[in-house]
């Protein structure tokens, strides 16, 4: 690569709606169409943001007292929830973590929830607010979670094997966890499944539509040529 060309840089919610749809992809980010979301998201967004900021806080050391108060009751639930897990017997480390990692000739950014240690293992935690969590729906977000942050504490030196990081979905709104854990072979099939979306985009003109039972929810449904 020359040295004055610029890396390219793709976030998780890049890779992920490619992932997901490559012409939701195309109508986001290339076609650039702004669609107004509905109330009932808006709220729904609200609320996890609402448990996602007072978590951190929480994890951070911070008086949360005045702030639970305020919350739904619904959002109490998810909060009550979340502090009578099995977390509290882990070390916290770090809680919206952004990170930047290097592959190849690309940088990739995200964020995560947090970061647990847990006798020499590690956790990545992501909370769900949703009362319909699927870990179906969010398989790319695993990918890319589990491969980029083992790579960045590898180089850090806190972990050697793969076998030492794990990602925890947890479930608020049914108090439950759901666990995957990471391995030599998820590694390889992680990295080259982030190359090959990341060489579709560059090279790919054919943004298709995956068609699934899904479109009808996606947002860009009535700007889509396929429908």
């Amino acid at each position: 690569m020359n040295s004055n060309e610029k890396i390219q840089t793709y976030t998780l919610g890049k890779l992920q709606m490619y992932d997901e749809c490559p012409q939701k992809y195309k109508l986001c980010y290339i076609d650039k169409v702004h669609i107004v979301e509905n109330i009932g998201n808006i709220k729904s967004s609200q609320k996890g943001n609402n448990i996602h900021n007072i978590i951190n806080f929480y994890l951070k050391g911070e008086d949360v007292s005045k702030l639970v108060s305020a919350l739904s009751s619904s959002e109490k639930t998810l909060w009550h929830n979340f502090k009578n897990s099995e977390i509290s017997s882990m070390n916290y480390f770090a809680s919206e973590y952004a990170f930047n990692l290097r592959l190849d000739e690309y940088w990739l950014t995200g964020r995560i929830d947090a970061l647990f240690e847990n006798g020499g293992n590690y956790v990545i935690l992501d909370w769900k607010t949703g009362e319909k969590f699927n870990p179906e729906n969010v398989k790319f977000q695993t990918t890319f979670y589990l491969f980029c942050m083992y790579e960045i504490l590898k180089s850090k030196g806190y972990v050697k094997e793969t076998k030492q990081l794990s990602l925890y979905y947890m479930d608020l709104a049914n108090d439950s966890i759901i666990k995957i854990h990471f391995d030599d072979d998820l590694y390889i099939k992680y990295k080259n499944q982030i190359l090959d979306i990341i060489n579709k985009i560059n090279n790919n003109n054919n943004f298709f539509c995956n068609k699934t039972d899904r479109c009808k929810n996606c947002k860009y449904y009535r700007a889509c040529p396929y429908w």
